[in-house]
């Protein structure tokens, strides 16, 4: 088996696609916050974000950088172990993707309240 057909998950999508995804759904979800916080409206709901997000450097390394620096190792380390799919791996990417879709939908609901109470 090769390393593209054993990037491939079960449902066709490769190891690197899922990766970016995750890391693209992230981006979305920051750059909806800050959207939203700006808009005076809204305030950040994780607690453990509200004083990351005071400052526009540890934002950009904390939302930024680092997920893609993650991103990157877990993708080298997947190739160095050639290619194997990993069980773990797999649901700890799906779960990630789940839920950063859920908290970009609520973005979508939030955009719409913002929107609409204007």
């Amino acid at each position: 088996m090769t390393n593209e057909s054993a990037a491939k998950h079960k449902s066709g999508i490769s190891f690197y696609t899922r990766l970016g995804l995750l890391y693209f759904l992230n981006l979305i979800d920051w750059i909806c916050t800050e959207v939203l916080i700006g808009s005076g409206r809204f305030s950040e709901a994780n607690p453990i974000m509200q004083p990351i997000l005071s400052g526009f450097g540890t934002t950009v390394w904390i939302k930024g950088v680092l997920p893609l620096a993650l991103i990157v190792l877990c993708a080298v380390l997947f190739r160095l172990a050639g290619g194997e799919e990993n069980k773990v791996a797999n649901v700890l990417i799906t779960i990630g993707i789940v839920a950063y879709s859920l908290v970009n939908l609520w973005h979508i609901f939030n955009f719409v309240l913002l929107f609409s109470l204007n």
